[in-house]
């Protein structure tokens, strides 16, 4: 015998009804009040998470965790020329003529690169 499950939209017409049902039986419908010393006090607790209440980064580091250079025969194939010294160089803030001809810099350098050549085609 196959054991049918009420349908999801069956579920969701019905969750709401039990739901409200269940918190006026617990004495938390309309008529409950919370007094303002219970919100204090369940807010003042220290929550589990020591970085919940920071809104903020402490300490960010920029980087390009996925560069190809002309080492893989993709990036190759659409024209890279460059090298993973001079992507390095680049990376590091350094002045590079780019694979068309242009001079290029970043306007600040990165924290961090990581070069992630393809083995076949390397030098």
């Amino acid at each position: 015998m196959k054991r049918r499950f009420p349908s999801p939209i069956a579920l969701a017409a019905v969750a709401p009804l039990l739901l409200s049902a269940t918190a006026y039986g617990q004495g938390l419908g309309p008529q409950h009040q919370i007094d303002e010393e219970t919100v204090n006090k369940s807010l003042s607790t220290q929550g589990y998470s020591p970085y919940a209440g920071r809104n903020y980064p402490t300490q960010v580091y920029w980087g390009d965790q996925h560069v190809h250079t002309g080492w893989s025969v993709d990036a190759g194939g659409f024209g890279t020329t460059l090298g993973p010294e001079e992507a390095i160089r680049f990376a590091q803030g350094e002045e590079i003529i780019s694979s068309a001809g242009n001079p290029v810099k970043l306007s600040r350098p990165l924290d961090w690169v990581v070069i992630a050549d393809h083995s076949d085609m390397a030098a």
